[in-house]
């Protein structure tokens, strides 16, 4: 862990207390014995740079960090775990120079709603005569959300999306030495990020799936090669963690575009449960209702899941590349079994449909298990 540059800290689930508990322990110790400075969470870029700003101090709207975890979008990031990581990071700021102190990114793209300030209020320091293009884009975004991706209005939006975007790479120097590097370069992402959003909107489900693992990869590697930041954590889920060269429609993970780029540099920490609750959007009606859901993996007796729970300690981390660990116990992790691993959905009443068949050598570096897990604690 101490040569890894970024940290993948994956969740089983996206409402396991213990998870959550377990990665904010994890970027403390990062913080306080390697060095890092940075967390990026699965979370959207513009809101993200707002969250960062009330972690720094900074005037944002946000009175406390109750409020700055419920603006995230996310009800996964709502709780009362993450309100203590950024109370936490907030507190740690108090009192240290500008190049010790904590910061906060997102790396997903979801959303367009906070990058268009952010490109505003940089631009009225370097380029005002620009402001009427993100206005109006802007409004031509209002628009295209309501109607039919095939709809003329979207490529117009697209177009005039590029034209601002190479807007900033010509007038890098230039605008880097009128309004700073940080402020450029978070304003050039937040530019970028809106071509992601928008090519998002405009793709198949599937494909829309896969190209967001790539555009969060692209947004990491924004923060390394970009911001300069030397090394990161990353908060998201297992299944954006993990090394998997055929995901969703067969194309690679954000973690295995990160692998392919950073190779040992990049450390996968995975995390699983054997039995448990977890919050979750109950989907046995449709889309339903935000609730404590169970699963215990019993059911599915030659799981990874289960047979973990077996094992002498009910909480444990394992090495998957510890020499040590026998012949008998390393041909199990690196053969396929299923995996049990949800989202932000899941129906009880259909656990079969959440497991995988897959092999954990490769998938993760490092392997975090919790025997019985609770819910994440969700703010009011």
């Amino acid at each position: 862990m101490a040569k890894a540059q970024v940290v993948g800290m994956g969740e089983g689930t996206h409402g396991t207390h213990e998870f959550f508990r377990m990665k904010d322990r994890l970027f403390r110790y990062l913080v306080q014995k390697h060095g890092h400075q940075t967390i990026a969470f699965e979370a959207n870029f513009g809101r993200a740079v707002i969250v960062n700003r009330f972690i720094h101090g900074q005037s944002t709207g946000l009175a406390s960090a109750t409020a700055a975890a419920k603006s995230m979008y996310f009800w996964t990031w709502s709780t009362d775990e993450v309100r203590e990581l950024l109370q936490w990071m907030k507190d740690y700021n108090t009192d240290k120079s500008a190049d010790r102190q904590l910061s906060f990114y997102g790396f997903d793209c979801q959303y367009a709603d906070d990058e268009f300030p952010l490109l505003t209020e940089f631009l009225a320091k370097v380029a005002p005569t620009s402001i009427p293009k993100v206005d109006s884009l802007a409004s031509q975004y209002v628009l295209v959300s309501k109607l039919s991706t095939t709809d003329p209005l979207w490529q117009q939006y697209a177009q005039g999306l590029a034209v601002l975007y190479n807007l900033f790479v010509a007038n890098e120097h230039k605008w880097v030495a009128a309004g700073g590097h940080s402020e450029y370069e978070i304003a050039r992402q937040a530019a970028r990020v809106l071509i992601q959003q928008q090519d998002l909107s405009d793709a198949t489900t599937c494909s829309s799936s896969a190209k967001r693992d790539q555009y969060m990869a692209e947004n990491v590697q924004w923060l390394l090669t970009r911001m300069n930041v030397d090394k990161v954590s990353l908060w998201a889920h297992n299944y954006h963690m993990a090394n998997i060269p055929t995901a969703t429609c067969n194309l690679p993970s954000m973690g295995t575009h990160l692998k392919k780029q950073l190779t040992t540099k990049y450390l996968i920490v995975g995390q699983l449960l054997t039995n448990g609750s977890f919050t979750a959007v109950d989907g046995s009606q449709g889309i339903g209702r935000l609730k404590s859901l169970s699963i215990r993996t019993e059911g599915v007796n030659n799981s990874f899941n289960y047979l973990l729970g077996k094992g002498q300690y009910a909480n444990f981390a394992l090495n998957l590349h510890q020499t040590q660990l026998g012949s008998v116990l390393t041909d199990w992790l690196s053969a396929k079994h299923p995996l049990f691993e949800a989202g932000a959905v899941f129906d009880e009443s259909r656990p079969e449909q959440y497991y995988s068949i897959t092999a954990l050598t490769g998938r993760f570096d490092l392997l975090i298990h919790f025997r019985d897990t609770t819910p994440t604690q969700l703010l009011p």
